[in-house]
């Protein structure tokens, strides 16, 4: 093994159970706790965002009228589209996850990865190309794959996120 291939479990934080486990098309009993993870903390957030949003909207809206401002109103009109905006995302994003954790598929793709990086003005992106999907990751998972190399990569059926990865024969 290269040292780029030993570096995949730790950057993308999998076993050798896991890889098991997703080999067999199955989400392991850690990856299946991480995903539960993920969806509290995205609910937990979104509520919190929930909360504030409507707090502001409610306020901008009291004071446009009291004051009549009609900058105020629509103001508080806007923030609560952006917040139902907000909250169908949220929702959207919850669903995937729970799909994955209901079906507890994993899919596999298979073939050369490209690396991709893209240069922006305030951050890079980091991307992986396989199998005509485009996989956004982190720079340590990104620097753990060798550009132009045959991979197997799962991930998650709904919410598409990486779960672990080996180099295909």
């Amino acid at each position: 093994m290269t040292a780029a291939t030993t570096d995949l479990p730790a950057a993308l934080g999998f076993s050798a159970a896991d890889l098991d486990a997703n080999r067999l098309g199955k989400l392991s009993l850690s990856q299946i706790d991480h995903l539960k993870n993920i969806r509290r903390r995205k609910t937990l957030a979104a509520a919190i965002l929930f909360a504030a949003l409507v707090l502001a909207a409610t306020m901008l809206v009291y004071f446009g009228q009291v004051n009549r401002s009609l900058i105020l109103l629509g103001a508080g009109a806007m923030l609560t589209l952006v917040n139902a905006v907000g909250l169908g995302r949220a929702g959207r994003a919850y669903m995937r996850v729970e799909g994955d954790l209901r079906s507890g598929q994993v899919e596999a793709l298979v073939g050369d990865v490209e690396r991709v990086l893209r240069r922006g003005r305030a951050i890079d992106s980091f991307l992986l190309r396989i199998d005509g999907a485009e996989l956004k990751v982190t720079k340590d998972v990104f620097m753990g794959f060798r550009h132009e190399a045959y991979y197997r990569v799962y991930r998650t059926s709904y919410s598409r996120l990486l779960l672990s990865a080996e180099p295909a024969s």
